[in-house]
This record gives structure tokens, sequence and C-alpha cells, in this order.
């Protein structure tokens, strides 16, 4: 059984790792976006995991409970933290078509860490604060 707290956290983890509809060749993953292309997992409370697969701009996410899709935007040379928005097109009724707002970090090719609030200005710190902002490691999924 998942606590509310993990429910509402991965909830908004999905809706701010959204992803863009169909790309051409003029929307080519490059730098960052580039280097977050694939599959990356986290871990739940309970043990299970949620799934991310970035295909250009286009999150979808896949947790034991929903799924959601979303359009990635990254703003690598935003100051002082890099900006990333998720913009939800596929999710709950509540969710569809909203933007969040955060931050990311990447850690190598195999760690990608970021913050956002799933409503309101984007954080400024890499934290947890109660469901207003979330916190959210990923891993890059093995294959």
């Amino acid at each position: 059984m998942f606590s509310k707290r993990a429910v509402l956290g991965l909830a908004w983890s999905v809706v701010l790792v959204s992803g863009a509809g169909l790309r051409g060749a003029e929307d080519k993953p490059e730098g960052d976006l580039k280097t977050i292309q694939g599959r990356w997992t986290a871990p739940t409370e309970n043990g299970d995991k949620v799934v991310y697969t970035f295909d250009g701009r286009k999150l979808t996410v896949k947790a034991p409970s929903r799924s959601y899709v979303m359009t990635v935007t990254l703003d690598p040379k935003a100051k002082p933290e890099k900006s990333i928005d998720f913009r939800i097109d596929e999710g709950p009724d509540d969710a569809k078509g909203k933007t969040s707002k955060g931050i990311y970090k990447l850690d190598g090719d195999d760690k990608l860490i970021f913050s956002f609030r799933p409503e309101g200005d984007r954080p400024s710190k890499y934290e947890q604060v109660g469901y207003e902002q979330i916190l959210t490691e990923l891993k890059r999924a093995k294959d």
C-alpha cells in the first residue's frame, strides 16, 4: 500500500516529467535533453519502481497506480540552477494542461535529480517540502 505522501509525490513527479507530442527533425534532442533520453527509474516507499521514459521532449511516467505523458522543456543556461518544466499532456483530469516548474542537475550520465513545485514559483533549492515541493532522484535503467 502506498502512503498518501508517496502517491502525491509520485503523481507530481509524473506531472513534472512530461513530454511533447510528435517530434520532427527540428526537434532532435541536443545537450542535456539528449543526455536524459531513455529509461530511468525511481524507487517508491514500498519498494516498487516508477519508470520514466524520455523520448525527445516527451516524457512518459508509469507508476503502479497511474501514468502520465508530459512535455519537458529544459533550460540548461538558466541561473542559478538549470530549469525544467513539465506540461502534463495526459494524466488525471485535474492535472491535464498544468505545467510544473522545477530545477534539475545531472550527476554523470546515470543520475538525474530534479526538484519542482506542482504549482507556483520555481524552487531555488533541491529539497522536499511537504507536497508543495517535490524532490526526485532518477537512476538510468539497466536494460
